[in-house]
């Protein structure tokens, strides 16, 4: 009996804000970090009276007046980035020194939103207590243990974070994989690898994490992990890579391969030069097909690889997508069913903002109206701390989702083969038959050409008046 092809899921995770609340790449603690996920979520607006000020509508959920925006809005408007593709100054250091200068201002606002008597996000300081006792290990013995581990443990951001008997992955993301770990899934005909993303230098911590859940040593006391769950970080398993960019088409992109070292920005000397130097054992691959068949290549072997992404190239063009984290994907592959997703916060509701999605074959990149919902997947912090089958969602969401429409393409496919006109071709030439069928083609075309004229027509008599544009209120920064 021949046995069904496994579907392929690979889940690209960014860090930050996404799967842990400890922002080191961004120079936040994790009171600032909250801090700055309620100001991107709670609403408000601009005092006409003094520009300067924002006023905050604690009971507003959700984007309901075009005059609301979040204090995060507010902030990222009054501090705009330059970008080295459109900035009058050509100068990689100057803008580089700007954007670090508006960053700072950015950071120091939007991570003191509701500290303090005046500030601006006082009303919902309940909100930021909330989440904190969230983020705490709920059982006092649970709080011993991490204390206990972190005072083993080199100062780090899990150290800090288990000294103050905090978590580190959130809850939804421990529960995530031990539903990975469980029949749930194990039993399906899927191959599950996570791919973690980030800009920082926090993937050793993450992976010492892992470690503890595979051994059976983690405060929460879920049942061990098995060995698959491991993160590598030795040169020689290859399981971490780091990109470098410095242009916008495919050689405009590199990774070096065991290493999570990164080249300084702006170099003089490039990836290949920088990494040679280093070691003459770490590997340079260069180009989007080399680098979607080396990805594939070490995951043959694994279920978890980390990618450290290439900040400086993002952050010179004004933190514009098409410069951030690469995603790599296979269009045909996602029609036979297979799954390639990327989970990050700073994905927004109308544009990719921190993923840089593109086709292998063409290198070109896709359009966000196509990638939005199935190739990116913006993740709502507070939920993400709130609820812990948060993550579970997501994937079974994905999961259905992929299958339905893997359906409705089989049902689609039967559709047409049972609508179209049999094309005789037993008793003609083989030229014969091909323009036959060519002709029946032109006639498929003419008839939904006509069809899609009608619909136009019919559009316009019937067209309501309501905008169907994205909520523009989820802008991120590092």
């Amino acid at each position: 009996m021949a046995t069904s092809k496994r579907r392929s899921v690979v889940l690209h995770f960014d860090l930050n804000r996404t799967i842990l609340m400890s922002d080191a790449a961004g120079g936040r603690t994790m009171e600032n970090t909250v801090d700055y996920l309620l100001s991107e979520c709670t609403w408000g607006y601009v005092n006409p009276h003094r520009p300067s000020e924002w006023i905050c509508v604690p009971d507003v959920t959700n984007h309901s007046r075009p005059t609301l925006l979040t204090y995060k809005q507010f902030v990222d408007e009054a501090y705009p980035y330059q970008s080295l593709a459109t900035a009058e100054v050509q100068d990689i250091d100057q803008i580089k020194a700007l954007n670090q200068i508006t960053k700072k201002n950015r950071l120091m606002l939007q991570s003191a939103f509701t500290g303090g008597k005046d500030a601006p996000g006082q009303s919902v300081r309940d909100s930021f207590k909330e989440v904190m006792q969230k983020l705490h290990f709920p059982l006092q013995e649970q709080r011993e243990a991490a204390n206990e581990l972190a005072a083993t443990m080199p100062t780090s951001s899990l150290q800090e974070a288990w000294s103050k008997g905090r978590y580190y992955l959130l809850p939804s993301f421990l529960q995530f994989l031990a539903f990975l770990a469980s029949p749930d899934v194990t039993e399906q005909e899927l191959d599950v690898k996570l791919i973690f993303r980030t800009f920082g230098d926090d993937i050793e911590w993450v992976a010492k994490e892992l470690e503890l859940l595979v051994n059976g040593q983690h405060p929460v006391g879920l049942p061990p992990l098995p060995d698959r769950f491991r993160l590598q970080l030795e040169p020689s398993a290859c399981r971490v890579a780091t990109f470098y960019r410095d242009g916008f088409e495919a050689n405009g992109t590199a990774l070096a391969l065991g290493t999570l070292l990164k080249v300084p920005f702006p170099s003089n000397e490039g990836a290949d030069r920088f990494y040679a130097a280093l070691s003459p054992q770490i590997q340079v691959i260069r180009g989007f097909q080399s680098i979607h068949e080396t990805l594939n290549n070490m995951l043959q072997g694994a279920t978890i690889l980390a990618l450290r992404d290439y900040y400086e190239w993002w952050s010179a063009h004004a933190e514009e997508g098409q410069y951030g984290k690469l995603l790599l994907i296979e269009e045909m592959a996602q029609k036979e069913g297979d799954v390639t997703i990327f989970f990050d916060d700073h994905i927004e509701t109308h544009r990719s903002h921190i993923v840089d999605v593109r086709t292998v074959r063409s290198g070109a990149p896709v359009d966000f109206k196509q990638s939005r919902g199935t190739y990116l997947e913006r993740v709502e912090p507070f939920a993400a701390i709130t609820d812990p089958n948060y993550y579970i969602a997501l994937f079974k969401k994905h999961l259905y989702s992929s299958q339905e429409k893997l359906a409705m393409d089989g049902q689609l496919c039967e559709r047409q083969r049972s609508i179209s006109p049999p094309i005789k071709t037993s008793k003609l030439s083989l030229l014969d038959a091909e323009m036959e069928l060519l002709r029946t083609l032109e006639e498929e075309v003419t008839r939904e050409d006509e069809k899609s004229k009608h619909d136009k027509i019919t559009a316009l008599l019937i067209r309501d008046d309501d905008d169907d544009d994205y909520d523009e209120s989820d802008d991120e920064d590092t």
